[in-house]
């Protein structure tokens, strides 16, 4: 779930922010994002501009131009902004009137769940109920919440392969129960299909569209 790289009008707001981070202005970077979703909106800056500065700070770690300690430090400034807008930008339906939540969460080791977080904010926004779990979820436990709510599907995702087949088993006994769809750089077709799942579009509008379309049929269906 990540957006292309491709050059975009966005990149400016992309680079201030890559400056803020380098600083550890935090003002500024709240600035930065409260600005340009004022112009542009939540959904275009979750996608023109938080993907790709994720990427970019990751990159920027990598050349020594920024340290740990700074991409932390934006992240959490970053993670801040979007579970507010996750709050304010949807609203679950009342009681019995409506599709139950789906459930969002990354698997056991897996630390990156900022990427799932955007999802979070973006399906949300487009009406569908969401519950975000976050990073490192037992899938114990997983299974409890998505029990507790009614979960009307599921999403798992991860940025290392990895992280799916060593939780194959426990993914299959999920997809039994729930929709599963997976997601993340460690998701491809193969995997997939090997736990019961649904892949995710590597292309974040494309994925949040699809993932619409799969939840109104699944819950039509139900």
């Amino acid at each position: 779930m990540t957006i292309s790289p491709a050059a975009h009008p966005a990149a400016p707001a992309v680079a201030a922010l890559l400056d803020a981070a380098g600083t550890l202005n935090e003002i500024a970077l709240r600035s930065i994002l409260r600005s340009h979703s004022d112009e542009h909106g939540v959904d275009d800056t979750v996608v023109d501009v938080v993907l790709p500065f994720l990427r970019e700070i990751g990159l920027a770690w990598e050349r020594g131009t920024h340290t740990v300690a700074h991409e932390h430090f934006a992240s959490q400034i970053v993670r801040g902004w979007l579970m507010g807008e996750a709050l304010s930008g949807g609203s679950d339906p009342a009681p019995h009137a409506g599709p139950s939540p789906v459930v969002l969460a990354c698997p056991p080791g897996e630390r990156h769940d900022l990427g799932l977080l955007c999802f979070h904010v973006l399906i949300t926004r487009a009406g569908v109920p969401s519950r975000f779990l976050g990073s490192d979820t037992p899938l114990p436990g997983l299974g409890d919440v998505c029990r507790v709510v009614a979960a009307s599907g599921v999403v798992v995702a991860a940025t290392r392969r990895r992280s799916f087949e060593a939780h194959g088993g426990a993914l299959r006994m999920l997809a039994r129960h729930y929709p599963l769809t997976i997601g993340g750089a460690g998701a491809d077709a193969e995997i997939a299909g090997r736990v019961g799942a649904t892949g995710l579009s590597t292309d974040m509008r494309r994925s949040v569209s699809e993932f619409v379309d799969w939840h109104a049929r699944i819950t039509a269906a139900a």
